[in-house]
């Protein structure tokens, strides 16, 4: 929806998609959904990431073009070993080589945003979730997590996101709007 900022998921809402991906056997778009939710990367740096990759702790982000430290964590490893077990029944030969989100398509690329939109948009629509969300709101509801679980540290949130002032941290995970939402809410004559 043009003109209309996308938000983080809301929780119930992550698990619905998370259940309805692994429903539609949608191995793929599942596992960019999990490494995007558990490692806060942009959704370029998702697709672009390899098998070779995940050998290193170091990722050269794309849009900013910065060495970053990265961990992936279980919920990425077992993904990873579903990817490999579907591209090997799938009969691709490099099943553990090359691109981690494979096109079912064209052969040695990875999937295209295009792609992961189309099935964003039906998600939303099969899910009947009818806040505006895209790719991007993965990375968002992982910072927003991050800043809810570790005590509201805007500080390491602004670290790990490679911002350079709290406020647009704030707006970004969408604090500055749950609390105007509040005054709103709270205020009544």
């Amino acid at each position: 929806m043009r003109g209309q900022s996308v938000k983080y998921l809301q929780k119930k809402d992550v698990k619905r998609i998370i259940r309805y991906l692994e429903k539609e056997n949608k191995v793929v778009i599942l596992g960019i959904v999990k490494f995007s939710l558990n490692t806060g990367l942009r959704i370029s740096d998702v697709l672009k990431l390899k098998f070779e990759d995940l050998e290193s702790e170091f990722l050269k982000e794309k849009k900013t073009k910065k060495i970053k430290k990265i961990f992936f964590n279980n919920e990425c490893r077992v993904s990873l070993e579903k990817l490999k077990q579907y591209y090997l029944k799938k009969g691709f030969k490099n099943y553990n080589t090359g691109y981690l989100f494979k096109s079912l398509k064209k052969n040695n690329k990875p999937i295209s945003y295009q792609g992961v939109n189309f099935y964003i948009k039906k998600m939303k629509e099969d899910l009947g979730i009818n806040y505006p969300f895209n790719t991007h709101s993965f990375r968002k509801t992982w910072a927003r997590t991050v800043y809810n679980k570790y005590d509201k540290d805007i500080g390491l949130v602004m670290k790990l996101l490679n911002h350079s002032n709290p406020s647009i941290t704030l707006r970004y995970i969408g604090i500055d709007e749950d609390v105007i939402s509040k005054v709103y809410d709270n205020i009544s004559f």
